[in-house]
């Protein structure tokens, strides 16, 4: 991802500022993704929106 982004700042630098932005939110969720899939499992487990 970081050299796609290179890339692109390379190819057009007036887009360098949103693209960093995008890059960063991208790489904080592809990050992110694993605790946010055990909040859910433990949401599932200890707090079932399911069961009576």
């Amino acid at each position: 991802m970081g050299g796609r982004f290179i890339d692109g700042a390379v190819r057009q630098p007036e887009m360098m500022e949103p693209l960093q932005t995008k890059m960063f939110l991208l790489a904080g969720l592809i990050d992110a993704n694993f605790l946010i899939g055990v909040g859910v499992a433990m949401m599932f487990v200890f707090a079932n929106p399911f069961a009576k």
